[in-house]
């Protein structure tokens, strides 16, 4: 066994062991407190409902719980804050669906390009059998799984004008970090490179990269409209979060206060999804207005034909990392 792999073994007991003894305190009497990390402006759909869930638990559990909500990547990037869950410096974060590949490769099922065909597609998968699985499918790895949140249908921007999968050829796009994205624009001859959100603006504005993939309300609530030119309307995946926990804290909670949490969570989780659609829809006019009409492109039948074709390949490309009985449950088998 290596020197790293010991310490590290080490500092991951030693973190686990004082943090069930915070928890073990926190239960005897003291107020619990719940740290909610994101990554997103507070006027999101997903920073309303981070602040929804704040009020609803400290009105409904009142002088026994106190939430703090950490914006904006003030504490941890998407990137970062699932090992901070893991080390109990946070106890609630709702990265995008698309950081959890190491934790879970089925939930890259997400990432797949023209796999949905819109959010209809995605709320029966997701309220399925093998959707609801997929929360707990990185018990193993200290992660708990409690709800999906919405953020609406992925599209794409550029520094040219993009039509065809051709258009993306010689571009660098920012993405996350996602084998899926990174393969589903390389096959297409672009270039990726992974970039924080809260990154992405100045590396449009400075010109590091050429492009970038998001949903409206991201496109909008962080401007990239001002340093884009161009936007096509792919809706090609799902750009969404899952709301999680560590394993050690969401068990070390009293039952009835889990209980009462997991209420809240599930009430905020539909008005989340709810405002998602009148979010995107908003986000989509003002981002119109300020590009003009003639600078975002939106596919015909045809064209939205001939981008599928190019990318379903994809699909069988990840299909034994995913697993038949995922991908064969999101398009309707």
């Amino acid at each position: 066994m290596n020197k790293f792999f010991t310490n590290t073994l080490i500092l991951s007991l030693f973190s686990m062991l004082l943090f069930r003894t915070e928890n073990l305190e926190a239960v005897d009497g003291d107020i619990i407190k719940i740290r909610f990390s994101h990554v997103v402006a507070e006027n999101t759909p997903k920073g309303q409902g981070a602040l929804l869930f704040k009020k609803l638990a400290e009105e409904r559990l009142a002088g026994k719980v106190e939430i703090e909500i950490l914006p904006d990547s003030v504490r941890f990037t998407d990137e970062q804050v699932l090992l901070g869950l893991l080390f109990g410096d946070v106890e609630i974060a709702a990265p995008s669906l698309a950081k959890f590949r190491r934790f879970s490769k089925s939930i890259q099922i997400f990432d797949l390009p023209f796999l949905f065909d819109d959010l209809e597609q995605v709320h029966q998968f997701q309220t399925g059998a093998i959707g609801k699985s997929l929360l707990d499918s990185m018990l193993s790895r200290g992660i708990k799984g409690l709800n999906y949140w919405d953020n609406g249908m992925r599209v794409i921007s550029a520094n040219r004008q993009l039509k065809a999968p051709a258009d993306l050829a010689n571009l660098l796009f920012r993405i996350e970090p996602s084998a899926v994205i990174e393969t589903q624009y390389r096959s297409l001859g672009a270039n990726t490179f992974v970039l924080p959100f809260n990154r992405v603006y100045d590396a449009l504005k400075l010109g590091l990269v050429d492009g970038q993939e998001n949903s409206w309300s991201n496109i909008a609530s962080r401007k990239f409209y001002q340093v884009q030119s161009h936007l096509v309307e792919t809706n090609h995946s799902f750009q969404g979060y899952m709301v999680v926990t560590s394993v050690h804290f969401w068990e070390s909670l009293p039952p009835e206060i889990r209980d009462t949490l997991k209420q809240i969570l599930d009430e905020v989780s539909l008005e989340v999804n709810r405002s998602s659609v009148e979010k995107q829809r908003d986000s989509r006019e003002l981002v119109l207005k300020a590009m003009g009409k003639d600078r975002v492109y939106n596919l015909n039948n045809d064209e939205r034909a001939a981008w599928r074709s190019a990318m379903q390949p994809i699909w069988e490309k990840f299909r034994s990392e995913i697993g038949d009985e995922v991908i064969d449950a999101a398009v309707g088998r």
